[in-house]
């Protein structure tokens, strides 16, 4: 039987999300030996998974997939977890079976306290390098072409945040660097080029792509 359970605290960090530069939120969370890394892409370009939770369950890693419900800016973020996804948290916990029940709603409310309201950005954006596969398969286009090659302007369109979001994942420039380059390339309307590994001739330095726009 599926568990219903409400992860209201989620609305602090999916509130900053909706505004930051990656349109999303990563954050992770530790409880015994489980290490629970919580997902959520926000981008207008993400419709297929906006009201998708995605739980990182890194110690065994496996990742859970929850549809949220409720009006997520009032704080209501209420999902289904069915029973394999339960065993799988268990599993991520390292509990031992040992004939005591396990109060598995209780852990939820657990994993619910400790979601933070805000995320500092450094830490953010630790957790999504550090979590890069999931994030590649999961929140980026054209994950196999991960070498920065330059800037290209758009007579068409805007930039993408599933385009953008590479900045993060795939180059080691500080965020604030990052930052002022993803805003310098909205202002004049531009994206970034990206090759596949096999392509790769040396990615240019962020810092003279600014430069050059």
């Amino acid at each position: 039987m599926a568990t219903k359970f409400n992860f209201t605290n989620l609305q602090g960090v999916y509130l900053e999300g909706l505004v930051s530069d990656d349109k999303m939120t990563a954050f992770e969370i530790n409880i015994n030996k489980g290490r629970f890394v919580f997902i959520m892409f926000l981008s207008e370009e993400d419709s297929a998974r906006r009201d998708e939770l995605y739980i990182h369950l890194r110690r065994i890693n496996k990742i859970i997939k929850l549809k949220t419900y409720g009006n997520h800016l009032k704080g209501n973020f209420e999902v289904w977890i069915k029973e394999k996804e339960k065993e799988d948290i268990i599993s991520e916990l390292g509990l031992q079976k040992n004939g005591t029940t396990f109060d598995f709603k209780l852990f939820l409310e657990q994993l619910n306290d400790k979601i933070p309201n805000t995320i500092p950005k450094e830490e953010k954006i630790k957790t999504i390098r550090a979590n890069k596969g999931v994030i590649s398969e999961l929140g980026i286009d054209e994950n196999d072409k991960i070498i920065l090659i330059g800037t290209k302007h758009l007579s068409i369109g805007t930039p993408q945040d599933k385009t953008l979001r590479k900045l993060y994942l795939y180059t080691d420039s500080e965020v604030e660097i990052i930052e002022d380059f993803i805003e310098r390339l909205k202002e004049t309307n531009s994206t970034v080029a990206w090759t596949t590994e096999d392509k790769r001739k040396g990615a240019p330095d962020i810092r003279n792509l600014i430069n050059g726009l």
